[in-house]
């Protein structure tokens, strides 16, 4: 299990995909709150309608991942939208703000990032959240094995 961890990891630093938490339903059904969605830079010229983005706030100190529903080449700009909202997002969104396009998602690997403080680098991060998976991995497929065994009485000498 290590092993798939730290490949996982090198896997997306190597791969220049940087991971975000879902922290709102606007995109339910396609993400859910909790999930990491992870994205990798793309150039504007490759963003097509229906492509999912995460874009940067004016500031660059949040973040947000929709849909595009338009694309204006002339400016520069995206509408987005989320899924589960009833109206685009009411600013159009300059090609600077766009940090990647959708490349997949995990479920429920986000809640971790939210409940704890984001003073950590977001690839410090990925590798914290990919060692809690581990362990809760391992503690879910050893610990009925031990349990197992110390109820049919064996010994562990």
């Amino acid at each position: 299990m290590t092993v798939i961890a730290v490949v996982f990891v090198g896997f997306n630093l190597i791969s220049g995909a940087k991971g975000y938490a879902v922290s709102s339903p606007s995109m339910k059904d396609t993400l859910n709150v909790g999930d990491i969605v992870f994205v990798k830079p793309v150039a504007f010229e490759e963003l097509q309608v229906g492509d999912v983005v995460t874009v940067a706030s004016s500031d660059g100190k949040s973040f947000f991942t929709h849909r595009v529903v338009e694309i204006n080449e002339n400016d520069r700009t995206v509408t987005t939208r989320g899924d589960a909202n009833g109206a685009d997002d009411p600013m159009p969104t300059e090609a600077d703000r766009i940090v990647g396009r959708m490349w997949y998602s995990v479920p429920l690997l986000g809640y971790l990032t939210m409940v704890l403080n984001f003073s950590m680098s977001r690839d410090i991060w990925l590798i914290v959240d990919v060692l809690i998976a581990v362990v809760l991995i391992l503690i879910n497929t050893v610990l009925p094995k031990i349990l197992k065994k110390k109820k049919r009485g064996d010994s562990d000498e």
